[in-house]
């Protein structure tokens, strides 16, 4: 019961913190296709040399059970693998991991761009946003936005990274 009083709290502290910059909760419909990470900001241990490899496209589907599923193809030393992770929807916008992690998403306006925040323990408390888009195309709103919602969440550096088959400008970072 406790378990269920925090996640719904939570909820409603993340749509309230949504709200105020002009985003909508997202279904699990509506984020169905293919994505890109365009920013991210974050402070899990992520080792530097990792942060410069390309990232792939994403997408989510359903699966054979009917489920919303996140995919993206990793090149590993043995080759490409699909990593899976199944989401169970929480409540309006946040998602659940199989790892009970607690992840919301939620549209900018014009529901091209949405923003995913994970904040969880594991080992220690970590948070993890990104600024995910439908094409690569740069969106000043939403890198506003973004930039606007990084600070509220106490970061302080976001990540450009560079993307598989993208001629775009090279990794870079921002310290706000």
């Amino acid at each position: 019961m406790r378990l269920l009083l925090l996640t719904v709290g939570l909820s409603l502290l993340s749509v309230a913190r949504a709200q105020k910059f002009l985003l909508t909760p997202a279904s699990s419909q509506e984020l169905l296709g293919d994505w890109h990470i365009v920013r991210w900001a974050g402070d899990l241990p992520i080792p530097e040399e990792k942060k410069t490899h390309p990232l792939p496209p994403f997408k989510f589907v359903r699966n054979k059970l009917n489920k919303l599923e996140f995919r993206m193809n990793l090149m590993k030393p043995i080759g490409c693998i699909q990593f899976q992770m199944i989401l169970d929807v929480a409540s309006q916008g946040t998602f659940q991991t199989g790892w009970r992690h607690t992840i919301s998403v939620h549209f900018l306006p014009g529901k091209d761009h949405a923003i995913a925040y994970f904040k969880g323990k594991i080992q220690q408390t970590y948070q993890m946003t990104m600024l995910m888009g439908r094409t690569l195309e740069e969106d000043p709103e939403a890198l506003s936005i973004f930039e606007k919602f990084v600070k509220d969440k106490g970061l302080t550096k976001i990540t450009a990274p560079p993307h598989l088959g993208n001629q775009g400008p090279p990794f870079s970072s921002l310290h706000l």
